[in-house]
Parts: structure tokens; C-alpha cells; sequence
């Protein structure tokens, strides 16, 4: 069991942590220098470049979609087999 002084210790190391804290304009007045020297540069891509990725991703999305399609379809295979079973074993024997 606790003693009756270990909330006033638990207190006194918070109050201590409090004074160690940097406030956010001295966080934001150390980090300002380095975001105006990050630039960020990106690739030009060509029109047949932009094209043959949009196509990726086009095909990508339909083989998930169909996936997706397939899942569902053996989920519902599955389900109404259980469903058979239950009810031919609980209703018709």
C-alpha cells in the first residue's frame, strides 16, 4: 500500500517536468531556418508516361475490384451451404 505523501511526490516531479518544457514559440523559432531551405522537386513526366501509369492503375483497380467480386461470391457460396446444412440437419431429420 501507498503512503499518504507519495501524491505530493507525484506531484512535485510533474511541477519539475513542467519548468524542463519548451514552449511552441521557442519549438517554432529553432525549426523555422529549416523549412525555408527544403525544396521539394518533383519529375516532369511526358503525356505518354502520365498515360501508360494512369493505365496501371486502371488495371490495378479492376483485377481488385474482381478479386474483391470473387470474395464476395465464395463468401455467399459458403454461407448458403451452411445455411442448407443447418437447416437439413436441424428441420428435415
Amino acid at each position: 500500500m501507498g503512503s499518504a505523501s507519495q501524491p505530493m511526490l507525484v506531484i512535485k516531479a510533474n511541477r519539475a517536468l513542467l519548468r524542463k518544457r519548451r514552449s511552441y514559440s521557442e519549438i517554432r523559432d529553432a525549426y523555422n531556418g529549416y523549412t525555408d531551405d527544403l525544396k521539394l522537386h518533383f519529375k516532369e513526366l511526358t503525356p505518354f508516361e502520365q498515360k501508360k501509369i494512369r493505365d496501371k492503375i486502371i488495371a490495378q483497380a479492376r483485377r481488385d475490384k474482381m478479386l474483391e467480386i470473387r470474395a464476395y461470391f465464395i463468401s455467399l457460396v459458403i454461407l448458403c451451404v451452411l445455411f442448407f446444412g443447418i437447416y437439413y440437419f436441424f428441420f428435415l431429420s
